[in-house]
């Protein structure tokens, strides 16, 4: 406090103190004194109550632990009372103004001696929290604006006085207090789950992850939880798990998936940790519009690793909608855009166009992004366009065949007789996709090798069920020259094929993209081109439409059993006929490199400069390489990487000796492999020596090269989304989808294991 109250009684003054000061005072006598200050008006000060106010606080003894509020009162009980009638300058004086003012302020009863002497008051201590008797109850408390001490047990204000406080802890309420809190136990620990109870959560959420992996209902959930129960009767953990179909949902849309979800956006979030997006969308049977999106990455391993990212349900296929849908699911999981470095989608204009396309706006924003069209939806194009330079009713003749048997047990049953007669494989035959033309290549295999039995069921069919297509189906078998069509497709759709099944891989291929592209086209070039213009020309400028440069039809290579076949029957068909078939195979030639060339385009120098990952590179010495990508990916350096220090480590891995450093590194291997080894090795300090080539290679590896990867998203939606589980929704469909991703990334559901935020977390119903 800073101010304290003085109440005191003047003793009423002689008229003559001068005079007759030994004279004694009649009683009921009093006599008035003025007040000797001038500056203050108002009636005399005999009987008034005084308010005395120090212009400047007192400091207390530091010394001490209980520190005196003010130390004015010891010095103004040493002051003369002459003294104490002036008003000193220093001080405020308050004089009651109105009588009846006055008279409330005088004390009806006289005052003893001892009422004179002012109390101590004392201030909280801080140090006391410190001391071990009083720190286990004692709390500041703020009381009408003056800090106090309180036992927090008790809930008793105390003085702030040491003593006082030891000899509340000494009371006994205080000890039976404290007693029965020591003796209560936290309810953080009554509520901290057992061993065994983990172990049983731990059984629910791989019984559910089990489930999600295999593609199985939740409904099985209400039924695979007991029977285990049953038949481990003697396992507590059996006994006690409880999941039924809805707490299996719950367990998969609440816990498993968000949790490994997070795992990978946590990783997505750091800066540097680049990634790659692939997007396409579907129709599912539902007849709901779908984006689905998978993420190429490199893990801290040097891992590329492709897991799904996520499932939209789409308003629309518009390419607003699908580059907002695209934002929105990156920056709602606070991944930073700017680590998004790759995209690549199927050959549709809304993603590729040129203008206000998805590639468009994301270039727009991200100038330094690759976009990629996907290869294998480009070859399928280029094959399909091409076939249709070849006779249509050789495609419908393999088309009426796949849908006569598909349907009929006991047509396959008449068609496995006539296999076995004329001794060839019991299989059945196949019904070519609608919207995969590639896929006729095992269509046009398979009638091959049935030929002689196909031929020989549709003869005796005719005659038993004649119809229509049965009749134009014998036709096209027995005319020789769908055979000759049927060899020559098989030929050439096993190159497209082979290109297509290679970049359908999920290890990193952008490198091998443009030499798989010239190998292909100069390929078929030489089936038909002459020799030495294919071999000194670069295969995207090799003169395809030139006739002069063409060989003779006589000349024109269409694959083995083709020559063959017609070596067999030269001397039995027209020339006209021969002629008019080998002109359909250059046609057909002529067109899949033009389709090649039209929708493979490498005007990005990214397709050059990112050769420096093939392993081969290392027998190059060409630092300009490294400049080459750092002028196409300006953002690297200096944020991620030092350029000096790169190129001295690009020239030190171009004399690196692999042999004698380690005899297991071979240029042979894969790029994935190679540098994974490569960036094991350790310089004489035992630190990284590739560290911030590392970073680069890393960074080269994850950019994409098709969509194959969202395409089986796609494939396994169609395996969770059935006829009879056609009520799921597009979350539950997201975590499902998750969980299988990123199981499988860890070797299967043998290999999962649930982490310590999976079993603590709660469900909410």
């Amino acid at each position: 406090m800073d101010r304290f109250i003085t109440k005191r009684k003047r003793d009423p003054p002689d008229n003559n103190s001068s005079q007759n000061s030994n004279q004694p005072t009649k009683p009921g006598h009093s006599t008035k004194k003025k007040c000797l200050s001038p500056s203050i008006p108002g009636p005399s000060c005999t009987d008034a109550l005084i308010i005395i106010k120090p212009t400047q606080p007192q400091e207390s003894n530091p010394s001490n632990d209980f520190s005196l509020l003010d130390e004015s009162n010891l010095s103004n009980k040493k002051k003369p009372q002459a003294l104490l009638d002036t008003c000193n300058e220093n001080e405020e004086i308050q004089i009651a103004t109105s009588n009846e003012e006055h008279k409330k302020n005088i004390p009806t009863k006289s005052k003893k001696a001892s009422d004179k002497t002012e109390k101590h008051l004392y201030v909280f201590s801080e140090k006391w929290l410190e001391i071990k008797e009083l720190s286990e109850w004692l709390v500041s408390d703020t009381v009408k604006g003056t800090i106090s001490a309180k036992c927090k047990y008790c809930q008793t204000t105390l003085p702030n006085h040491k003593p006082h406080l030891i000899r509340h802890s000494e009371t006994d309420k205080h000890k039976s207090i404290m007693k029965a809190i020591k003796s209560t136990s936290n309810i953080k620990e009554s509520l901290k789950p057992s061993d065994e109870d983990l172990s049983v959560k731990r059984g629910e959420l791989k019984i559910a992850a089990m489930l999600a992996t295999n593609n199985l209902p939740f409904l099985l959930s209400d039924t695979l939880v007991s029977l285990i129960a049953d038949i481990c009767p003697d396992s507590k953990i059996a006994q006690k798990m409880k999941m039924g179909r809805t707490k299996a949902t719950a367990v998969v849309t609440q816990i498993l998936g968000p949790s490994l979800q997070s795992t990978l956006h946590d990783y997505l979030k750091q800066p540097g940790n680049f990634f790659c997006l692939i997007m396409d969308e579907t129709t599912d049977v539902g007849t709901k519009k779908q984006c689905a999106m998978t993420v190429i990455y490199c893990d801290k391993e040097f891992k590329i690793k492709t897991e799904f990212f996520d499932l939209l349900e789409m308003a629309s296929g518009t390419a607003d909608d699908l580059y907002n849908a695209l934002i929105q699911s990156v920056e709602t999981k606070n991944i930073p855009l700017e680590n998004l470095v790759g995209f690549s989608s199927d050959t549709t204009n809304v993603m590729v166009g040129e203008y206000n396309s998805v590639f468009a706006k994301l270039k727009e924003r991200l100038p330094n992004i690759v976009c990629v069209r996907c290869s294998c939806h480009m070859i399928h194009l280029a094959a399909s366009k091409a076939c249709l330079q070849l006779p249509k009713s050789v495609e419908d003749m393999l088309r009426n065949i796949g849908s006569h048997f598909s349907r009929s047990h006991n047509r396959q049953q008449k068609l496995a007789e006539m296999q076995r007669f004329y001794q060839t494989q019991i299989h059945q035959i196949l019904l070519p996709a609608t919207t995969r033309w590639l896929s006729l290549k095992a269509c046009v295999d398979r009638t091959l090798e049935q030929y002689p039995a196909l031929e020989a069921y549709f003869r005796l069919e005719i005659v038993e069920d004649p119809s229509r297509i049965t009749e134009s189906i014998i036709f096209s078998l027995r005319n020789q020259f769908t055979k000759f069509y049927l060899e020559f497709m098989a030929y050439v759709l096993d190159l497209l094929n082979d290109f297509n099944i290679t970049f359908q891989s999920e290890s990193p291929l952008l490198h091998k993209l443009k030499p798989a592209v010239e190998g292909l086209i100069r390929t078929i070039a030489s089936n038909f081109i002459d020799l030495h213009h294919v071999k000194n020309t670069p295969p995207l400028e090799i003169e395809h439409k030139n006739p002069r440069l063409y060989l003779p039809l006589e000349n024109l290579y269409l694959g083995v059993s083709v020559d063959s076949s017609l070596k067999e029957v030269q001397n039995d068909v027209r020339k006209e006929d021969l002629e008019r078939f080998k002109l359909d195979c250059l046609a057909f030639y002529v067109e899949v490199i033009e389709q090649i060339k039209q929708r493979f385009i490498f005007t990005d120098p990214i397709y050059d400069i990112i050769q420096i990952v093939e392993p081969k590179i290392i027998k190059s010495f060409d630092p300009q390489m490294i400049t080459s990508i750092l002028n196409r990916f300006p953002f690297l350096a200096p944020t991620y990487l030092n350029k000096s220090a790169l190129i001295n480590e690009w020239r030190e891995y171009c004399l690196l000796d692999l042999a004698s450093v380690d005899d297991s590194i071979s240029i042979q291997m894969n790029a994935a492999d190679f540098w994974t080894k490569v960036f094991k090795l350790k310089d004489i300090a035992g630190t990284e020596k590739f560290k911030n080539l590392k970073i680069l290679i890393g960074f080269l590896l994850i950019l994409p090269f098709s969509n194959a990867s969202v395409e089986r998203v796609f494939s396994k939606l169609k395996l969770i989304k059935t006829e009879h589980r056609n009520r799921l929704n597009t979350e539950t469909i997201a975590a499902l989808m998750a969980i299988s991703s990123s199981i499988q990334q860890q070797g299967g559901i043998h290999n999962f294991e649930p982490s310590s935020s999976m079993l603590n977390k709660k469900i909410k119903y």
